[in-house]
């Protein structure tokens, strides 16, 4: 017959297994999702991260972050990317609620610099009865502009060679005329270290004057790898929207991948020398516009590399960019 002293011993070893056994365990899964993680698509968004503030209804506003670099990675599938932002804010209260959005959407960030003396951009929307943007900055004296001018070249420090970096129109728009070549650099230099760069037009005509608009892409349209653009966008460059006008951008700068928004209802992909399409219906009654195309841009990219079909994945990112017209803000849930 087995003594008190004994069982306790047995109940106590068998618990003490039991304990090493799980933990082991977890050590396990957690260098299985470890390197889960490392098999993740790197991506990097540059640009400005910025307080949104929305009209919601006459004098009654929403707050909130939002900027078209930061909306683009928020809407990529976190389950396939390895998300990263490089940009810079300042180190106020209001800061360090842009840091824990920051790590509740999964944006990795390690890249993103910090200055005491300099706080981050804003922006206000109002929206038509038809439901289109119409934008109001406060951001010439932003973290951002002040770090892209000044000392983009620390990223080249942090570099951490991804697969791809995007960026927009509005990102190169933060860069003075004297300091466009140090952007110009760096893509260099990413694209020495095998990324690809993916470019979204997405023009705003009030932040540059059309001779700097037109020099900048010049200089960064020869490295782009997948360009975004939309029939806006075409307007304002080449006063035409036409399709005609985009296949001799795609021709000029020999770009691969292309994807054009003409407007809501024909949009086109341009891939591996063919062309495909897709019509969707008009939507009735379209709330606002805000952040649907960069939504749309995210879901095509996530939905490309998964399936490798461009029309499927057009497809997908007409339905996400519905879904995001049809609600207040620039960053909404889509599920």
């Amino acid at each position: 017959m087995s003594s008190p002293l004994l069982k306790f011993s047995r109940n106590v070893g068998d618990y003490l297994y039991t304990f090493v056994y799980f933990n082991k365990c977890l050590k396990i899964i957690q260098l299985k999702l470890d390197e889960f993680s490392m098999l993740k698509t790197k991506i990097c968004s540059i640009g400005e991260c910025m307080i949104e503030i929305t009209n919601l209804d006459k004098s009654l506003y929403n707050f909130s972050i939002a900027g078209d670099t930061l909306n683009f990675s928020t809407y990529l599938n976190s389950s396939f990317f390895k998300v990263f932002y490089l940009t810079a804010i300042g180190t106020s209260d209001i800061n360090k609620i842009v840091i824990e959005f920051l790590k509740n959407k999964k944006i990795n960030i390690d890249l993103i610099e910090k200055f005491s003396t300099k706080e981050i951009g804003l922006y206000l929307i109002k929206n038509t009865k038809k439901g289109e943007k119409q934008f109001y900055y406060w951001r010439d004296n932003s973290a951002a502009k002040f770090f892209f001018n000044n000392r983009i070249s620390n990223f080249f420090k942090k570099n951490q060679n991804f697969d791809y970096i995007y960026l927009t129109g509005i990102t190169l728009s933060l860069f003075e005329v004297k300091n466009i070549d140090k952007l110009i650099e760096l893509i260099r230099y990413v694209k020495k270290n095998n990324s690809k760069i993916i470019f979204d037009l997405n023009i705003r005509i009030k932040r540059w004057s059309r001779q700097n608009l037109i020099s900048y892409l010049n200089k960064i349209l020869p490295y782009i790898d997948i360009l975004f653009a939309s029939g806006e966008d075409l307007k304002y460059w080449k006063k035409k929207s036409n399709l005609k006008n985009f296949v001799s951008i795609l021709k000029k700068f020999d770009i691969q991948h292309a994807i054009y928004r003409k407007n809501a209802q024909f949009n086109y992909s341009f891939y591996d020398n063919k062309k495909y399409t897709i019509k969707n219906k008009l939507i009735k009654k379209v709330v606002d516009t805000s952040g649907a195309g960069d939504g749309y841009n995210a879901a095509y990219l996530s939905n490309f590399l998964v399936y490798h079909d461009p029309l499927k994945a057009l497809k997908i990112a007409s339905k996400i960019g519905e879904k995001i017209v049809m609600k207040k803000g620039a960053i909404v849930d889509v599920r």
